[in-house]
């Protein structure tokens, strides 16, 4: 397809005046309100995630919300380089040269969508910005490393980054049922039913299937499959696609397992390096995500006994219909922290450790298995731990000094993050 054929064809709302409602849905995420209210800012608007959990259709909703507001439909570009890679600068020339629009001097909005599959993607956008401050840029890709990386460097203090998730509970259970809900109290009754329901499936697109089978072939070929068959190879030089899956499989079928670099290497039969390697791509893509190792006595993380997770604990369920229970629920906490420690030393460990302003151990464990946990805020004098549980009350408990609240891992599901 020619660049003026797509761009046409991109931008039906140049003749028709309308974005058609299958391309943007009635229901609103959270996160398209954040970027609603980032309109009228100067800087770049980034969005990065998954595949597949809708930044696609923030990007439609925001243009029809600009449509219904007033904006010229003209006066708004979208362009996908998802099946096809040209310049920035060649595609402005195209659509001005189509709508008759002067971009170097009119207020325009740009949508560019998966702009990482364009090399130096973020120099170009810098020099747009730089040169036209009339025009408002919203970009969006689908691989973590490569878009966060490129806009820290060349695009900084010229953008605001926005990770896109899959579902929350609250998000599947609205859009499941038709309606809002903004307590949680009065809903959790129902929350805590649907919650074995959503873990499976917390993709907009796929909430009211129910054949698993679809879910299942959905996520691995939609999401794992396009990834790692289609936006790799064409990203890097030399991917051994058969050598990912395998990775992939190891990964999703023991979530949390501790990394020997070189004992692994030496199972698949495969050079330190070019394991290495791979590894980086599936990080790169949102396929795993690494948890280090936090050493509290020095405040470092440890390179060795790295433990790998699912970037997303739903990704299991492209391969494989079910999992332990104790590890679905750790891959779950995983996710919604987004986990960067984990703490082992000897025979203790805690499933994982946030550091922020402070350092709170949390487990992922049976309410009534607080114990672990408190051996080791004493051993830190921590005066604070959470444990996440599978049951729906939630509760506090004192010990001494030391606090422990004890959260049912579906509230956590529902807000999105602790």
């Amino acid at each position: 397809m020619r660049l003026d054929e797509a761009l046409i064809f991109q931008n039906e709302w140049w003749r028709t005046e309308k974005v058609r409602k299958e391309l943007a849905p009635w229901y609103k995420r959270e996160v398209y309100k954040k970027v609603e209210e980032m309109i009228n800012i100067r800087q770049i608007i980034v969005l990065t995630g998954l595949r597949r959990v809708g930044k696609t259709t923030i990007f439609y909703q925001l243009i029809n919300s600009l449509i219904e507001k007033g904006v010229n439909p003209k006066n708004i570009l979208y362009f996908s380089f998802d099946e096809k890679i040209e310049d920035l600068k060649k595609i402005l020339d195209e659509y001005q040269r189509i709508t008759g629009i002067d971009y170097k001097n009119e207020k325009i909005f740009i949508f560019f969508d998966e702009i990482n599959k364009l090399d130096n993607w973020s120099s170009q956008l810098k020099i747009l910005y730089d040169a036209l401050p009339n025009i408002k840029f919203f970009v969006s890709g689908s691989s973590s490393v490569d878009l966060e990386k490129e806009a820290y460097s060349n695009l900084v203090g010229r953008h605001f980054l926005i990770r896109v998730m899959p579902l929350t509970l609250k998000e599947f259970f609205e859009l499941k049922k038709g309606k809002k809900i903004e307590n949680f109290e009065l809903w959790k009754d129902e929350l805590f039913l649907i919650f074995p329901e959503y873990l499976r499936k917390p993709f907009p697109e796929i909430v009211n299937e129910n054949n698993e089978a679809r879910i299942m072939e959905y996520i691995r070929e939609n999401i794992i499959g396009k990834i790692i068959h289609r936006d790799l190879p064409k990203k890097f030089k030399n991917v051994n696609e058969d050598l990912l899956m395998s990775l992939i499989e190891i990964f999703y079928q023991n979530p949390g397992m501790l990394v020997n670099i070189e004992n692994l290497s030496k199972n698949l039969r495969i050079a330190k390096k070019t394991l290495l390697k791979h590894l980086f791509y599936l990080i790169f893509s949102y396929l795993i995500r690494q948890v280090k190792n936090f050493r509290i006595s020095v405040f470092a993380a440890s390179r060795k006994l790295q433990k790998i997770y699912p970037y997303h604990w739903s990704l299991i369920f492209g391969l494989y219909r079910d999992i332990e229970k104790g590890k679905l629920l750790e891959c779950v906490a995983s996710s919604l922290l987004d986990a960067k420690f984990y703490w082992r030393k000897g025979s203790n460990e805690v499933d994982f450790i946030i550091k922020n302003e402070k350092i709170i151990p949390i487990e992922v464990k049976a309410k009534s298995e607080i114990y672990g946990l408190v051996k080791f805020l004493k051993k830190f004098n921590l005066k604070k731990g959470i444990l996440l549980h599978e049951e729906k009350i939630r509760e506090t408990k004192n010990i001494n000094d030391i606090q422990i609240d004890i959260i049912p891992i579906f509230e956590l599901a529902f807000y999105g993050s602790l």
